[in-house]
């Protein structure tokens, strides 16, 4: 008997996932509704600890999805990204969040798009706005939205470019993205590393289609985004050491947000500061408040990456090279490349 050949879809649906049982599920039956129903879901489960093998084993035995399902030990939304395009049967690629609700015309706008423009090089951003259906949108979760991205502008007429590069919604040509995987050391930022890898090795065009419009749900505090700002500052040094010409002084472009950084980034302090603007989050917006303490978390995360990497040189000064970072732009950079506002020192 002749081997099944698996069926080619005209477009694939990637899902990373961790620990979201339920989540998955409603973003799995907001799929089901689309316009466009010819195309493959492909979910990568990355080692979750929940119920998420249970919960899609008996999802999948009721759905009309054209489901395949993937577990690894957890190594991050790169690792599992990169397991999915490993085995997709379809030319494109649409990846999403397994907290992002589509609208019913998603993946019919992203093909649309693709068929228009069938160039390797072209990319599909959709917009993403939080969910407010079954989630309370707090004064942080929109002030947030200003911070992580940049919707706003592209609505207004900006072109996007490589800086846009959000997974959350974005759909790419899989030939490409199998000839530029996403970087494993990564556990963020790895979208907009990739993103300025295919500007340089595939002349990435990132075409903004506001029709294909997601929702987020990922209900979030102020403490919790201090913590994933730590995670933020490391990984924007590891995108430094990759990509040097798009550096930014970490601790501010300022004279006046350097000192605040230095400041504030003493534990005591920064302790203070971050309980005192968690617990004015429930009540008001204090930006600049916010933006301080934030910044200053992923500047602590930024100098961790860069004291882990001074032991790994055996660096015998650690304080002499503590400013090294902090010259970067000006002794050895050839090019600026403006980054998205969540690097630090913005």
């Amino acid at each position: 008997m002749q081997p099944r050949v698996p069926r080619e879809y005209p477009l694939a649906v990637v899902i990373p996932t961790y620990n979201r049982a339920a989540t998955l599920i409603s973003c799995l039956e907001h799929l089901e509704r689309q316009s466009w129903t010819d195309f493959e879901v492909v979910v990568v489960d990355d080692g979750s600890s929940d119920q998420t093998p249970q919960k899609f084993q008996e999802y999948s035995q009721r759905t009309t999805l054209n489901l395949r399902y993937l577990r690894q030990p957890n190594g991050g939304p790169a690792s599992a990204r990169n397991a999915a395009i490993s085995v997709v049967h379809s030319p494109i690629v649409l990846m999403i969040g397994d907290d992002i609700f589509a609208t019913p015309e998603l993946v019919e706008s992203h093909l649309n798009l693709h068929r228009r423009r069938s160039e390797l090089h072209v990319a599909g951003l959709g917009l993403t706005e939080w969910e407010t259906e079954t989630q309370t949108l707090t004064r942080f979760m929109k002030f947030l939205d200003e911070v992580q991205f940049s919707y706003s502008e592209l609505m207004q007429g900006k072109q996007p470019t490589w800086m846009h590069f959000y997974t959350s919604n974005v759909s790419v040509k899989t030939e490409a993205l199998r000839r530029n995987l996403f970087d494993e050391d990564f556990r963020v930022f790895e979208d907009i590393e990739l993103g300025l890898r295919m500007a340089r090795t595939e002349g990435l065009d990132v075409v903004f289609i506001p029709n294909a419009l997601a929702y987020h749900y990922h209900p979030a505090t102020f403490l919790q985004a201090c913590h994933r700002m730590k995670t933020v500052g490391w990984s924007a040094h590891l995108f430094h050491e990759r990509w040097p010409e798009a550096y930014m002084n970490p601790v501010g472009r300022t004279a006046v947000r350097r000192a605040v950084r230095r400041f504030l980034a003493c534990p005591p302090f920064l302790y203070l500061a971050t309980q005192s603007a968690a617990l004015a989050s429930r009540f008001i917006t204090p930006k600049k408040l916010f933006r301080a303490v934030l910044y200053t978390h992923s500047y602590v995360g930024y100098r961790k990456r860069e004291s882990q990497e001074q032991k790994a040189r055996g660096v015998s000064n650690p304080q002499a090279n503590a400013g090294s970072a902090l010259r970067f732009n000006r002794s050895t950079a050839r090019e600026k490349v403006l980054v998205r506002p969540d690097f630090p020192g913005q």
